[in-house]
């Protein structure tokens, strides 16, 4: 027991410091249909129309430098006025190494481009990225009426997310219109935290709790028919086991990580603008649960945060504060807790998207419902 303690705690605090990130140019492009540039026309110092430059970028303190007439903040993004023929521009943040973008072309007055940037993907993550944490072998109930790799340690990691800023809730990308995803507003996560690289399996649950709540089972499918207290129970128990602190995410926390933290690419689902990529729903999910990371992992290389089973949170389902808030927490009791991501039972791909909200008592256990754990350091 003390092992898997000095383990865990040694990889976690065991981070290889790193500079900052750099940006790269996901996509520029006139838009046609776009009338923003002349809706909302800007002249240049000689009365002329300028071009209308919308730069993708959730970040609070961007500054921009090349022949800008002005530059303005929105919801997740900067709209940006330069003269006709403009064909540069530096974009400076406290987050990312500065960027110099040179247009494939000269810009034309009363049009509107879109500018999309994105974190440069990292070749290899760095040292501590990942933590693995490995519960020693010891006998296996049955899943099925079958042994469960019986006499197997069972191991499942935990990815770090850095620190950092978002804008949470109905961002452009998500193309919402939901009321509960109001008011966008700025988040800050201020404390780095790891989260389950996957949903928890029925291998760990089985391990942990000496039981199988889930319809369909297999070890390597997310455990389900879990309720919200029954997702604390087994946390208590796996706190025992392992003497370090695991919990469910906050909501600000579980939006944070599926939108890709501080590696964000805008996404609309969790690490693709397509559900089926990264998420099982009604469409591609043959009825049923899937096993976990088989479709691609988010920009953190998480899996699974869009589709597959519901993700339980640790908040109540509070309204969104009018204000930019640090360490979002819905702490006002209620009736209903949240849960996050969409199943993969949901009709309506809409609920796969990082910025959806649902309702959930805690005492409900559904087919499709499950959870996530966090790691946390302090």
């Amino acid at each position: 027991m003390k092992r898997i303690v000095t383990t865990i705690l040694a990889t976690i605090f065991f981070i290889a410091s790193s500079m900052a990130q750099e940006l790269m140019v996901r996509e520029f492009r006139p838009d046609a249909s776009d009338l923003s540039a002349v809706v909302h026309q800007v002249a240049d110092a000689n009365g002329n129309p300028c071009a209308l430059v919308r730069l993708g970028l959730a970040v609070p303190d961007a500054s921009f430098e090349g022949d800008i007439i002005k530059a303005d903040p929105k919801d997740g993004e900067y709209w940006i006025y330069m003269p006709e023929g403009s064909n540069w521009l530096n974009v400076k943040t406290s987050q990312y190494v500065p960027l110099r973008y040179d247009f494939p072309e000269a810009v034309k007055a009363n049009t509107t481009y879109v500018l999309n940037v994105m974190p440069k993907p990292q070749e290899k993550k760095g040292l501590g990225d990942v933590v693995p944490v490995t519960l020693p072998a010891r006998a296996a109930a049955s899943i099925g009426g079958m042994a469960a790799d019986q006499g197997q340690p069972v191991t499942f990691n935990m990815i770090k997310v850095k620190s950092g800023m978002y804008k949470m809730g109905a961002t452009p990308e998500q193309e919402s219109h939901e009321g509960d995803e109001q008011p966008v507003h700025w988040v800050t996560i201020s404390k780095d935290f790891y989260i389950g690289e996957t949903e928890v399996t029925q291998e760990l649950w089985e391990y942990v709790m000496n039981s199988n709540p889930s319809v369909i089972k297999d070890p390597q499918l997310p455990v389900t028919n879990v309720s919200w207290n029954d997702a604390k129970e087994f946390i208590r128990a796996l706190n025992q086991i392992t003497r370090v602190r695991f919990r469910l995410p906050t909501e600000a926390e579980w939006e944070y990580a599926a939108r890709g933290g501080h590696q964000a690419g805008h996404f609309k689902y969790s690490g693709s603008n397509t559900a089926e990529e990264v998420g099982y729903w009604y469409i591609n999910s043959s009825s049923r649960p899937n096993p976990v990371k088989s479709l691609k992992p988010n920009e953190l290389g998480i899996y699974d945060m869009s589709g597959n089973v519901w993700e339980l949170c640790e908040d109540y389902k509070n309204d969104y504060p009018k204000k930019d808030v640090v360490d979002q927490f819905g702490a006002s009791p209620g009736k209903n807790r949240v849960r996050r991501g969409g199943g993969w039972d949901s009709e309506n791909v809409d609920q796969l998207r990082n910025a959806y909200r649902r309702r959930v008592e805690e005492n409900m256990r559904e087919r499709s419902t499950g959870f996530r754990l966090v790691l946390t350091t302090d």
